[in-house]
């Protein structure tokens, strides 16, 4: 401000030395073009005025009033001065395209579309507007999720610019000019002082307070922020201006240009401990965003080669260096401004962007990769976006909470932080309904999703297909519950915290059919085997343990063979097959020898206790059939060795299929 109070001086004093009115308005310019020059806006914008003041038919005057006026964010301003180019005829089309944006960003929507489907028609080719084209439709759409959210103003912002949130442990860090009274130097763009780096603790709903200096070994006398953590690795990556050991380097046009260094946690305190490698003098590079394993980082820079003003590109760290940098491609950057990316936990891009439409000012879109590319983009809709700048959001670790700034009218200064409560992330909950043994799709099966409260939210009815879909809220576990006719319900647990925006979960649901009662009291077959064409159907398969190299029959297998016994008296048409089977150890031949023989074993009890030998088979198998890894050659326990070491009871009924199943015969050999 002092500097600007001599310039008016200086211009007062020529008023009175040099008459010539033109010579002093054109001097006035000139001074005023230095201050633009030097990104000092306000006092930029001062000097114009001054010169307006002189000769108001000066249109470069009136049009420089409206870009300085833009460069700082006064949109009523912009308006202002390219409405008097405009009714002179002294426009571009580039001042219909920022004309059309003061005025959406003023919250004049209809007005707005109006000069932006005159700009589409002198520049089809910019696609800054083929999303804007039918803008009022596109407005209502951005509207139509407002319930969605909850947003609230925090109690740390002040006056002047608090900005860049970014989760640490259980603490906010964040950029400000203004916690503290300062008597430093200003930022001449705005007059504001430079950013500084702060703490603040997150209260239980979301406010925040006991606001503290962060990471002071950091500290420079300018922009400082915003921030990114790799947590596990306890490193920090933080945009500031382009000063290293107290200097600053400027750009071949004289610019101060932004760069990311890096710190480490030595000792208890945030040092710093290099750059990145590809930041360079001739352009910026900054807002940094790390991925949660500290392999990525996402940055925006105005560096050559991009698609617009600023870009977002990622690099990964890959041989113990970051990769040259990728541009994120034009699904993302536009000819406009892209900044501020943040990258989740989940892996969503959300970025700020002037570029591809929306309520006014920038936006916050998001992205979610597919296949690991980002092809596509979300605006998230009002009340996140405004018809101002919002931006800089950042979510913690479930995804459904978080922080962004906004210069939306009403706030406690010029950018504040406000705290977001997504109410609904949209994810799916897919699957299908089948029966437990035979693997068939039941349909007219109910299926019911309940949420963590126990509450019934969603329900449908399986068709032929047996599947079903949900739409449901990302953040919650929940219950699928599954009923149907004659079967018992089943349930499975669904946790969706992990999942996208708009992912898929896949869960099969098997049910198991009620015992019905048989009208010929036989045991309800398990399943059903074909031996010479004639359908067998098995009631049940269970296991007989020898000791090794033995076949005799061990007293704990009598008894449950006793059992068998009693059941095939009971349905003297019954008929078993016993397999037997041996463990790996001895040679194959022997091995097959020793199966047939404890086959032989159980039949033999079985006709010794009365059991016609005509109802009855056995086979061995020797090894060739093994329950686990444990073949020749393989170091085995005993226990391990003792599993294949069985023999299998088939009890079967010679007969016509039936449509029934009832409860199995269980028995432990």
């Amino acid at each position: 401000m002092v500097r600007i109070l001599y310039i008016f001086l200086f211009a007062l004093v020529l008023n009175f030395l040099y008459p010539v009115q033109g010579y002093c308005q054109k001097l006035t310019t000139k001074l005023a073009d230095k201050s633009f020059e030097e990104f000092a806006y306000i006092e930029a914008i001062g000097l114009y005025e001054f010169a307006y003041q002189k000769d108001t038919t000066d249109n470069y005057v009136v049009k420089r009033l409206a870009e300085a006026n833009r460069n700082i964010g006064n949109t009523e301003e912009v308006e202002r001065w390219l409405k008097k180019l405009i009714d002179r005829k002294a426009e571009v089309p580039e001042d219909l395209f920022n004309y059309s944006q003061a005025l959406k960003s003023n919250g004049k929507y209809l007005i707005a579309e109006q000069w932006l489907k005159e700009y589409s028609e002198l520049r089809p080719e910019d696609g800054r507007v083929n999303i804007q084209v039918s803008l009022l439709e596109y407005i209502q759409f951005l509207m139509r999720d407002s319930m969605n959210y909850e947003i609230m103003n925090t109690a740390i912002n002040t006056r002047g610019s608090d900005l860049g949130p970014a989760f640490y442990n259980d603490k906010l860090i964040f950029s400000s000019t203004s916690i503290d009274t300062k008597a430093g130097p200003t930022y001449n763009w705005n007059e504001l002082p430079y950013l500084d780096l702060y703490s603040a603790s997150i209260g239980v709903y979301g406010d925040l307070n006991s606001v503290e200096p962060f990471a002071p070994k950091l500290k420079t006398p300018y922009h400082d922020g915003p921030v990114s953590f790799d947590q596990k690795k306890n490193i920090i990556y933080f945009t500031r201006n382009n000063i290293l050991k107290g200097k600053t380097s400027k750009s071949k046009e004289g610019v101060v240009n932004l760069k990311i260094f890096q710190g480490e946690l030595i000792d208890k305190e945030w040092k710093l401990t290099g750059g990145f490698r590809y930041n360079s003098d001739e352009y910026s590079v900054g807002h940094p965003s790390v991925d949660k394993n500290g392999d990525v980082l996402y940055f925006a820079s105005d560096m050559p080669g991009g698609y617009g003003k600023s870009d977002i590109y990622f690099s990964v760290f890959s041989g113990g260096q970051w990769s040259k940098p990728f541009n994120l491609g034009p699904k993302i950057n536009t000819e406009g401004n892209e900044f501020f990316p943040f990258i989740s936990p989940d892996g969503v891009l959300y970025f700020a962007s002037n570029g591809h439409g929306g309520l006014g000012g920038l936006d916050v879109y998001f992205s979610v990769p597919e296949r690991g590319v980002f092809n596509s983009i979300e605006n998230m809709g009002f009340p996140i976006n405004s018809a101002r700048d919002d931006f800089g959001l950042s979510l913690d670790s479930t995804g459904m909470k978080g922080y962004f700034t906004s210069n939306r009218p009403r706030g406690r200064g010029d950018d504040d932080i406000y705290f977001l409560k997504i109410k609904h992330v949209p994810v799916i909950i897919r699957g299908v309904v089948k029966d437990r043994d035979t693997k068939e799709i039941l349909e007219s099966a109910v299926v019911s999703i309940i949420d963590e409260n126990g509450k019934t939210v969603l329900s449908s009815i399986t068709g032929t297909d047996g599947q079903f879909e949900f739409e449901v809220n990302k953040g919650q576990q929940y219950v699928i519950n599954v009923t149907r006719e004659s079967y018992f319900e089943n349930e499975n647990i669904v946790a969706t915290a992990a999942l996208r925006p708009n992912d898929e979960i896949f869960s099969e649901l098997f049910l198991e059919q009620k015992v019905e009662e048989a009208t010929d009291n036989y045991p309800a077959p398990k399943s059903l085997e074909m031996e010479d064409g004639v359908a067998l159907q098995v009631i049940e398969l269970e296991y007989i343990n020898y000791n090794l190299d033995k076949s005799d029959i061990r007293p704990d297998a009598a008894a449950t063979l006793d059992k068998l016994i009693l059941l095939m008296k009971e349905f003297p048409d019954l008929e078993i097959r016993v397999e037997s089977h041996t463990d790996a150890r001895g040679s194959d031949e022997y091995n097959m020898v020793l199966s047939k023989k404890r086959a032989k074993a159980a039949f033999d009890y079985l006709v010794s206790k009365g059991i016609d030998p005509m109802r009855m088979l056995y086979q061995g198998y020797g090894e060739t059939r093994l329950l686990n890894n444990c073949a020749n050659g393989v170091d085995c326990t005993d226990e391990q060795h003792e599993v294949n070491r069985r023999s299998i009871v088939k009890v079967v009924r010679k007969g016509e299929y039936k449509e029934k199943r009832g409860s199995n015969s269980i028995f432990y050999f």
